[in-house]
């Protein structure tokens, strides 16, 4: 089953999909979950969550890469996720929350403008890259991965992936800075 069969079941509300996603696309969605948040159970939870997700946000959104689409829900799930839990962590909570600070986060169009702006600049930045040093950016920044994994699973010194992953951080600084973008 192509992703593109997966997508028109989604568009036509075959459940079927969902179980599809599943089988295909199962532990690739737990592995960036479980790397952000450290918890199998809330892993589980978050790719339960984004399955809902994406089927809620398919029609009207058609991804080009189903894979990358379903990876950013699920990363972006797992993130808010982690940052609640530390917000808790660190918050003194009172008997009354006020209203404002119930209310979740919402994206202004300018702030939704902003993040594409920012994402197609990344998609260009790494398309630039070599594909190990993309493999090595990539494994640490998106899944969240440590230096000793990415060293085993891309069979290099953990000395070597240190590297790549300074000089890539310092290369995209000075390629965001040519865009223009502050981040």
């Amino acid at each position: 089953m192509t992703d593109r069969d997966i997508i028109e079941m989604l568009e036509n509300r075959n459940e079927e999909a969902l179980r599809l996603l599943q089988e295909k696309y199962g532990p690739y969605c737990y592995a960036i979950a479980f790397n952000v948040l450290s918890d199998a159970e809330d892993a589980k939870e978050i790719v339960n969550d984004s399955f809902l997700d994406l089927w809620n946000s398919i029609p009207p959104a058609k991804p080009e890469r189903l894979h990358a689409y379903l990876g950013t829900i699920v990363r972006h799930n797992a993130i808010n996720l982690y940052h609640k839990r530390q917000t808790n962590k660190n918050r003194v909570m009172s008997s009354a929350i006020p209203l404002e600070e119930a209310t979740e986060k919402t994206y202004t169009d300018e702030n939704a403008i902003s993040h594409l702006v920012i994402g197609a600049a990344m998609d260009r930045f790494l398309e630039s890259l070599s594909e190990k040093n993309r493999q090595v950016f990539v494994a640490r920044f998106y899944y969240n991965s440590s230096i000793e994994d990415i060293a085993r699973t891309l069979d290099m010194p953990a000395g070597s992936v240190k590297s790549i992953i300074h000089r890539t951080k310092k290369a995209l600084k000075e390629f965001l800075d040519k865009e223009g973008i502050d981040v």
